[in-house]
């Protein structure tokens, strides 16, 4: 059973009580609150996401609209929202979707070399970006001496079961000819998500580097736009507070994000960065900066709206 489905099967028992579990994978049978009739004929298919009752013939082609009959929650329809459109993207994936893997020339910065790479590598760590020895270890910093990312610190991404799902390449010689370097495979994702508690506020920025220098709980986007799936999964993982701190020229793109989480219950806080961003401000000025941003509200919204 996926994520999702443990997720649609608490809420619909929140609202509908005890199920009966069929021996057909997926289908499970409650008492139906339209007709209330004493056996449980209101079937829902959690594989196809449609409901239907056998005695009454009420039906519905995805759990959303059974949650927006029942008049359950405005939240709990929303989260039932978030979960069917996660399931429904995950099936149309295509299985020639592709696999990233760390480049064969990576080696961890936490193990001590006598090679001129790795000491050019760890001196831009400590002194260029301020890191220290517990980063490296926390976040499996390495660098590659060899191939496609040769003279790149790389950082990589795992998701809630610690598989690689995304790497970054940033070039430690400042007369190299490519700064940047990321492997081509979808962003849609969520970043460091094994090291994210989603009982607590997240911070969302721009790049790894930029996470790094947040501290605990805070998301790389590896760009600009926030993913459907660090949308979904913010909403359904049922986050209170999201900070949002993008550079100043993603403005138009924080304000969408603000938008959404904010009509999905979620408290925001935009927080302003100025002409740097969080990798240059460091740890304790990015906390000091999200501890004193005020709560967004949707009066502010519409203000910024007005003035684009």
């Amino acid at each position: 059973m996926t994520v999702t489905d443990e997720v649609l099967l608490k809420a619909l028992r929140s609202q509908l009580g005890e199920c009966i579990e069929h021996k057909k994978e997926g289908e499970y049978s409650y008492h139906c609150p339209f007709c209330n009739h004493y056996k449980k004929k209101l079937q829902v298919n959690l594989d196809k996401r449609k409901w239907h009752c056998w005695v009454c013939n009420v039906r519905g082609r995805n759990l959303t609209s059974l949650f927006k009959k029942i008049e359950a929650p405005r939240d709990l329809v929303m989260k039932v929202a978030a979960a069917s459109k996660e399931s429904q993207s995950e099936s149309t994936k295509t299985v020639a979707e592709k696999v990233v893997a760390l480049p064969t020339s990576f080696k961890p910065l936490y193990i001590s070399r006598a090679d001129p790479d790795y000491k050019n590598a760890i001196n831009y760590i400590i002194s260029k970006r301020r890191l220290q020895p517990i980063d490296i270890l926390r976040y499996n910093i390495g660098y590659c001496d060899a191939g496609e990312y040769n003279g790149m610190i790389i950082i990589p991404s795992y998701d809630s079961a610690h598989n690689l799902n995304f790497f970054t390449g940033r070039s430690y010689y400042e007369a190299s000819r490519v700064n940047h370097k990321n492997p081509n495979v979808s962003k849609d994702l969520v970043g460091f998500e094994h090291l994210i508690n989603w009982k607590f506020p997240v911070t969302l920025v721009e790049g790894s580097f930029d996470a790094v220098a947040c501290g605990t709980n805070s998301i790389p986007l590896f760009g600009k736009i926030i993913s459907n799936k660090l949308k979904q999964t913010i909403i359904l993982k049922g986050v209170k507070q999201v900070n949002i701190a993008l550079d100043g020229d993603a403005k138009k793109q924080a304000i969408e994000a603000a938008e959404y989480f904010m009509n999905n219950g979620v408290d925001v806080r935009l927080v302003h960065l100025g002409e740097s961003d969080p990798s240059e401000l460091g740890y304790e000025k990015m906390q000091e900066l999200i501890n004193n941003t005020d709560p967004f509200t949707f009066g502010d919204l519409l203000t910024i709206k007005f003035s684009l």
